[in-house]
């Protein structure tokens, strides 16, 4: 009887010398390693942000410049050019995107101030502007 149980506990016994001394199968739930404990995936939070980032409407002011810029962005190197100079030249009261019509114009000189305002140098006088239709 004493053989018997002995052949019965070497078998469910895990730290008997008889099985197998290879290491515990761990399984993997993820391939790559993380550099923190934590078993949050950052990269799905980060591009749940960026979704919820552009699928943002803006309003007002904001939603404006976001639409310049985008345009801008997505724009060739001579709508970029006219966008520029209408800008600048125009002292922020014209902004185009044709260049053909941007290279002709002289937005100095044909100034246009906006309803109610009118143009002044830094002395305070006051500058020549296009007529209001």
């Amino acid at each position: 009887a004493t053989s018997s149980e002995e052949s019965t506990t070497s078998q469910t016994d895990p730290q008997s010398s008889s099985t197998s001394t290879s290491a515990p199968n761990i399984p993997k739930t993820n391939s790559r390693t993380r550099p923190y404990t934590s078993h949050r995936d950052w990269d799905a939070i980060d591009r749940t942000l960026r979704l919820e980032e552009e699928n943002e409407k803006p309003q007002g002011d904001e939603a404006l410049n976001k639409l310049f810029q985008q345009i801008y962005a997505n724009a060739n190197e001579d709508t970029r050019r006219a966008m520029i100079k209408s800008m600048q030249t125009s002292g922020g009261t014209v902004l185009s995107t044709n260049w053909d019509e941007v290279s002709k114009t002289d937005y100095e000189k044909e100034r246009q101030a906006p309803k109610g305002m009118e143009w002044k140098n830094y002395e305070g006088k006051k500058l020549p502007m296009k007529e209001d239709d």
